[in-house]
């Protein structure tokens, strides 16, 4: 699960004020104003960006603003979330779109003094058969974006074979999923236990594991794009130490949680927002093999009956917007006939749960870290009423966060759903919430005809596919969450997202002058 953020969606206003002030106190004085805006960007990061080392494929979307500084990747997301070329000049896919053909750009060189050739291109994407490899899951094989065949006809070109048609598949290969690491690692990963080996426009100079990761820019990097000398990633996990970083000064700009949004106003910090994080009930377990009940679509769909989404804003997850749909309401695949079709309805959802043959509901037990409790315990409450008991197993260990994935039925997670496609393919079916690799052909169609789709065709492709998830009880979404950067307008301007993404471009982010 690593990449995904868990977060606290519940604390009282006051009791963040009253901590802000206690802690700017006793923090720095200093004002970010007061450093050169254009040698050094300090970013507040809401995770530590190399847990497990520094190659970018152990991870998700919420890594990428950080190994954006380090690596670059096939393709990158333009400005409006769509795949643009990075490492690739140009593309192009056979008539049956089974075959894709890659130009690569020439003289790129990495942190290793390699260079970029379709070989390494070749020998990056052949560990796709690396369970550990997050990114790359639904590359392996019997993943719902296979890779079947890569192969490097020329020192320029990379031919990728799959083995249905994708017709869009460089939104795959956007972003982390696309990242090239350089030709050592390749041969010797534990390289990447060390630092990056990427052809980014910065290189690690300095690292403090879960303090501080201090980055310099490179020679002959477009100055333009990157400004900035030395970009300082801070990772606060504390939501609180965060924002109160941002307000005094220590950070130049931060990731900042929804639940703290309005104390960050309050106290100066300029803010910029994004939709697109969907909260979710993924469901784990469709076949019932750790819940019997959960392998009975009726069961999952009585779940969503259940759920006062407008409760649960109000409640645990102000700024929130409830929502039924698996995808952003500003994504072409947004159905609001869904909010209709899964309403709040408890006399429908115990009507479902008797039809599945649980008239009196059952129980199971999932578990949670403490920054998610408030929003379970509601949700706890809301299946009560129906007859099913849901055991809360609070934690902090992340061995067990992780192992609950196989053991347990479901789990609330944040998904940041900037690539549709990408998610559903890498996440929902072919990646860690689907662990007992679940075939479902409702969604397999609906993916594969999403995949394929272009022009005036995507948006009911995608509705489609936004349908199937939720009818067949592969996920429960209950609100769309905005993504918040605070920043100080004094320094710097207003950062971009890319499309839906829940973290901005590293080139978005500009010095004032």
């Amino acid at each position: 699960m690593t990449g995904f953020t868990f977060k606290r969606l519940g604390v009282s206003t006051l009791a963040l004020a009253v901590a802000t002030v206690s802690l700017a106190a006793c923090g720095s004085s200093t004002n970010s104003a007061g450093r050169s805006s254009s040698t050094t960007l300090t970013i507040g990061y809401d995770s530590d960006p190399a847990p497990q080392g520094y190659d970018p494929l152990l991870y998700g979307g919420g890594q990428r603003l950080f190994y954006e500084s380090a690596y670059q990747s096939l393709f990158a997301e333009g400005a409006d979330g769509q795949p643009v070329p990075e490492l690739v000049t140009s593309f192009s896919y056979n008539k049956a779109k089974t075959r894709m053909t890659l130009k690569l750009k020439s003289g790129v060189t990495f942190t290793d003094g390699s260079k970029l050739t379709a070989q390494l291109v070749k020998q990056n994407l052949d560990r796709r058969s690396n369970s550990k490899l997050q990114a790359y899951s639904g590359f392996a094989k019997g993943g719902s974006t296979e890779i079947k065949d890569v192969k490097a006809p020329s020192a320029d070109t990379v031919v990728l074979t799959f083995p249905t048609a994708q017709g869009s598949f460089q939104t795959n290969l956007a972003g982390v999923p696309g990242t090239i690491v350089g030709a050592k690692a390749i041969s010797d990963p534990s390289l990447l236990n060390q630092g990056p080996d990427g052809s980014g426009p910065y290189k690690m100079r300095t690292a403090v594991k879960g303090s501080s990761y201090t980055m310099s820019r490179q020679p002959g990097t477009n100055t333009g794009t990157y400004p900035f000398r030395t970009i300082v990633y801070k990772p606060y996990l504390d939501k609180t130490a965060r924002l109160n970083a941002q307000i005094s000064g220590q950070t130049d700009a931060s990731i900042i949680d929804t639940s703290t949004q309005r104390t960050a106003a309050s106290n100066g910090v300029s803010l910029v927002r994004n939709g697109g994080t969907m909260l979710d009930l993924l469901v784990f377990d469709k076949t019932g093999v750790t819940s019997k009940p959960f392998a009975d679509k009726d069961v999952r769909r009585a779940l969503s009956y259940a759920i006062d989404r407008d409760a649960f804003v109000k409640t645990v997850a102000k700024g929130a917007e409830p929502t039924a749909n698996a995808f952003p309401k500003s994504s072409p695949g947004y159905d609001p006939a869904l909010n209709s079709r899964y309403a709040y309805d408890v006399a429908k959802a115990k009507r479902t749960l008797s039809k599945a043959g649980y008239p009196n509901g059952f129980s199971f037990t999932i578990t949670a870290s403490p920054t998610i409790q408030a929003a379970l315990e509601f949700l706890q409450n809301e299946f009560k009423a129906i007859g099913v008991d849901m055991k809360i197993d609070v934690t902090t260990s992340t061995g067990q966060l992780f192992a609950a994935v196989n053991t347990q039925p479901l789990g609330f997670i944040p998904l940041t759903m900037s690539n549709e496609i990408g998610v559903t393919a890498g996440v929902l079916v072919g990646g860690f919430a689907n662990p007992h690799k679940t075939q479902d052909p409702v969604i397999g169609a609906a993916l594969g005809a999403a995949s394929n789709a272009s022009g005036p065709d995507h948006p009911a492709a995608l509705k489609k596919l936004n349908g199937a998830l939720i009818d067949e009880g592969w996920l429960i979404p209950v609100a769309e969450q905005y993504a918040y950067v605070g920043y100080n307008a004094k320094v710097l301007k207003t950062p971009t997202y890319p499309g839906t993404d829940g973290y901005p471009l590293l080139s978005s982010f500009k010095p004032v002058a």
